[in-house]
C-alpha cells in the first residue's frame, strides 16, 4: 500500500491531460495544444492522451528527423537549432540529441574559419556534429562514442584530429591527452567511481573512489593517435597533418599511429603492434564496457529530461535498462529513453508528493524560450527570406546565458554537478548560469515577446488570443496547461488580481500580463 506521501503514477496507455503535459515537458521543446488541427499533431497534448505514453514514443522514435545544413547560404547553426526546436516534428530525438550535446561537448567557438577557403568551417562542422549526434540520438551508445570520436568537429575541438606519435624525423612523441582525458572525464566515466544507482562509492577512510588514473589517460591518448581529417590524397606522411575538413569522419594513419601494448583499464591491455583502428576499437569497447558508463550517462540523460535530483531507485531502474535492454544489448538508448520517460518517477499528473521539494529542474534558456512559444501557438514566418525568426530565438537565448550550439567550454553550459544556490547538497545544474544579469534577461525576453514589435519584425509569431479572455478562465487556463493545476492559490491571486486592475487595459493587454507574471514565477521556471 502506498504512503500518504506517495503517488501512484497512471497507467502509461491512458494518461490523464496533467501527465500528458508533463510528458511533452520532457520530451519536447513544449508542450502544445492541437488548436484544431486534424489529424492531431504527434507533439500535442490531445495527441498523446488519445495515444498513450507508450504509443506517443514510440510515433517520436520513428518521426522524420530534422537535420542541419552546412552551405553557405544556410542560416547559422543556432537559428537552425531554434527553427527545428519549435518546427520539427522528431521532437523527442532532438531532446535527446540536445541532451546528449552537453555531454559530448563540442563549441562552434572552438572551430576556426579558414580564410583559405570560400565556406564556413564552424557552420559545415556544427552541422555535421550536430546530424551525427541526432542520427545516433536513439542508437546503442558504443556506436556514438565512435562516431563522436572520429567526429571531425570533435577532432579540432578536443585535438583529436592530426593527433601523432611521431614527428617527421620519425622520432616518438607523446601524444595530446585533451581527447582522452575529456572522454574519459566528461563523455562516459565521471571522475569518481559510482554505483549503479548513481551514488558515489567511497573507500574505507570515506573518500571518493577515481574511475581512472593519469596513466590511464596517457594510455588512451597512445591508443587514439594517428588520427586525422579524411583526404581524397588519404594519409599524410610520417609526422605530418591533413588539412582540416568536415565532409566526412576521420581516417586513421598507422603511419603516426603508437602501435605499442598499453595498458587501459581494468588492466586489460591493447594489442602490440596494433593499427589506428584496431587500438581505437580496443579502447573504446573497454571504456564502454566499464560498470561507470551506465550510472554515469543515465543519470545525466535524467538530469536533462525530467529532474536534477532523481532517486537512487529511478537511477538505478534505467542504469539496469542501459546494462541489458531485455535481448542482451548493452547501451540501447533508445530503451534508455524510453524508460526514463516511462519510470512512474517521472510519470502522473504531477511530480510524487514525497519528492516535490527537490523534483524538477530550472527551464534552462533554450527550453524557457520554446516552451513560450510553442504554448502561444507560435509560428515562424520565413516567407521571402528576409526574415530570420530562428536568430531571434537564438539571441534570446543567449541574452539569458545560454548561446546554442557555443558552449562556453567542453563543461558545457552548465557542469551537471553544480548545485542549486541555497539547496543543502541538492544539485541545481542551469542555475551556475542564473544571476542578477540573466534574470532581467528572461523578465526582458517575455516582456519583448509579448509588448514589442521586434518579434513579429523578425518573424517570430504568437498568438495570445487563443487564451480565454475573461479573467477567471484565464486564469484557471494558465494554471490547468502551463503548470498542470499545480498553479498555487497565492499565484491565481497575484495574477487574477493583477489582470482585473482597472489600470490592466483592454483583453489583449489582461492576456499577455497573465502570460507575463505566470511565465516569471517560480512556479513556471521549475520545470516539475
Amino acid at each position: 500500500m502506498l504512503g500518504q506521501q506517495e503517488q501512484a503514477a497512471e497507467p502509461l496507455g491512458t494518461p490523464s491531460e496533467a501527465n500528458a503535459i508533463r510528458f511533452l515537458e520532457q520530451a519536447t521543446f513544449g508542450p502544445k495544444l492541437a488548436a484544431g488541427a486534424s489529424p492531431l499533431p504527434i507533439d500535442s497534448v490531445e495527441y498523446v492522451m488519445a495515444q498513450g505514453i507508450t504509443n506517443a514514443i514510440t510515433v517520436q522514435l520513428s518521426a522524420p528527423r530534422s537535420t542541419y545544413s552546412g552551405a553557405l547560404e544556410t542560416r547559422d547553426i543556432g537559428s537552425q537549432f531554434f527553427t527545428n526546436a519549435i518546427q520539427g516534428r522528431d521532437q523527442l530525438r532532438q531532446r535527446v540529441t540536445f541532451a546528449l550535446s552537453q555531454v559530448f561537448v563540442v563549441s562552434q567557438t572552438g572551430i576556426p574559419n579558414l580564410t583559405s577557403t570560400p565556406e564556413s568551417e564552424p557552420k559545415l562542422a556544427m552541422a555535421g556534429y550536430l546530424n551525427t549526434l541526432s542520427a545516433n540520438a536513439f542508437g546503442n551508445f558504443r556506436t556514438l562514442l565512435e562516431a563522436m570520436t572520429l567526429d571531425p568537429a570533435m577532432g579540432t575541438f578536443l585535438d583529436m584530429a592530426n593527433n601523432k606519435a611521431f614527428r617527421t624525423n620519425g622520432q616518438a612523441v607523446a601524444p595530446n591527452e585533451n581527447y582522452a582525458r575529456e572522454m574519459l572525464q566528461l563523455f562516459t566515466l565521471g571522475l569518481h567511481k559510482l554505483n549503479d544507482d548513481g551514488t558515489e562509492m567511497v573507500d574505507a577512510q570515506g573518500a571518493p573512489i577515481p574511475t581512472y588514473t593519469e596513466a590511464h589517460v596517457q594510455a588512451f591518448a597512445h591508443a587514439l593517435s594517428g588520427w586525422t581529417y579524411a583526404s581524397a590524397t588519404g594519409c599524410p606522411t610520417v609526422g605530418r597533418s591533413n588539412t582540416a575538413s568536415y565532409a566526412q569522419k576521420m581516417i586513421g594513419c598507422d603511419v603516426n599511429h603508437d602501435s605499442t601494448s598499453r595498458v587501459l583499464l581494468r588492466g586489460v591491455s591493447t594489442t602490440a603492434g596494433g593499427g589506428a583502428a584496431a587500438h581505437l576499437k580496443q579502447a573504446l569497447d573497454n571504456v564502454f564496457a566499464d560498470p561507470n558508463v551506465p550510472p554515469f550517462i543515465c543519470k545525466q540523460l535524467i538530469q536533462h529530461l525530467v529532474t536534477s535530483n532523481p532517486r537512487p531507485a529511478y537511477v538505478r531502474r534505467v542504469v539496469n535498462v542501459f546494462k541489458n535492454n531485455g535481448s542482451g544489448v548493452r547501451g540501447d538508448l533508445r530503451a534508455v529513453v524510453r524508460a526514463i520517460l516511462e519510470d512512474d518517477d517521472a510519470r502522473g499528473p504531477q511530480a510524487p508528493l514525497a519528492q516535490y521539494a527537490s523534483y524538477g529542474h530550472l527551464r534552462s534558456p533554450a527550453l524557457f524560450v520554446t516552451t513560450l512559444i510553442r504554448w502561444l501557438n507560435g509560428t515562424l514566418d520565413t516567407v521571402g527570406g528576409t526574415k530570420d525568426p530562428g536568430a531571434k530565438l537564438y539571441a534570446w537565448s543567449s541574452a539569458m546565458g545560454q548561446a546554442v550550439p557555443r558552449p562556453p567550454s567542453v563543461f558545457s553550459y552548465y557542469p551537471p554537478n553544480a548545485p542549486a544556490p541555497g539547496g543543502n547538497g541538492l544539485l541545481g545544474p542551469e542555475f551556475a548560469i542564473l544571476d542578477t544579469a540573466t534574470v532581467a534577461a528572461r523578465a526582458n525576453f517575455v516582456h519583448e515577446l509579448l509588448y514589442s514589435s521586434t518579434p513579429a519584425n523578425a518573424g517570430v509569431l504568437v498568438n495570445v488570443s487563443v487564451l480565454p479572455a475573461d479573467s477567471n478562465d484565464l486564469v484557471m487556463w494558465l494554471g490547468r496547461y502551463w503548470l498542470h493545476h499545480t498553479m498555487s492559490s497565492e499565484l491565481q491571486l497575484t495574477v487574477f488580481n493583477a489582470i482585473t486592475d482597472s489600470r490592466a487595459g483592454d483583453s489583449t493587454r489582461r492576456r499577455k500580463l497573465a502570460v507575463y507574471l505566470t511565465s516569471l514565477s517560480p512556479e513556471f521556471q521549475i520545470q516539475r
